[in-house]
């Protein structure tokens, strides 16, 4: 939304620069959802995940994530039904990691950003995850 509204600033200076004035002084740069994102569900059924980390086949990381998503009932219905699809990008994107990043201090935040971006970009398409929860996490 930022950039969006960065973009916007930016062309409406562009336009006033060489004679024109913008037509809209104040628009937003998205519709209002139609739905309350407190509403929205929160998926818990993806399970334990046990990941090796990369270059580590002796250590293992255990992790358990939960993710809300939106619109409330369209999106559980989507992330139910791509349950597969989920643990397949979750367990590719967890075995990915390094020991050295599991071991940096804010790598449950890392990997619920990175998880986020994941779901959104390869699993769902007509939802959208808006948060991740680490409900589990440990190295062995």
């Amino acid at each position: 939304m930022l950039r969006r509204l960065t973009l916007w600033f930016l062309s409406a200076a562009l336009l006033t620069l060489v004679g024109g004035m913008p037509s809209v002084l104040l628009s937003s740069c998205a519709p209002t959802p139609a739905y309350i994102e407190d509403d929205c569900h929160v998926y818990e059924d993806l399970g334990l995940l046990r990941v090796n980390p990369a270059g580590a086949l002796e250590r293992h990381l255990r992790i358990q994530a939960a993710f809300k998503v939106c619109p409330p009932e369209q999106g559980l219905a989507e992330i139910t039904r791509k349950r597969i699809e989920l643990k397949h990008h979750a367990i590719s994107l967890l075995s990915a990691q390094t020991v050295e990043q599991l071991q940096h201090p804010l790598r449950a935040e890392h990997l619920r950003e990175k998880l986020l971006i994941t779901v959104n970009e390869h699993v769902l398409k007509k939802s959208r995850v808006t948060d991740v929860f680490i409900t589990e996490m440990e190295m062995e």
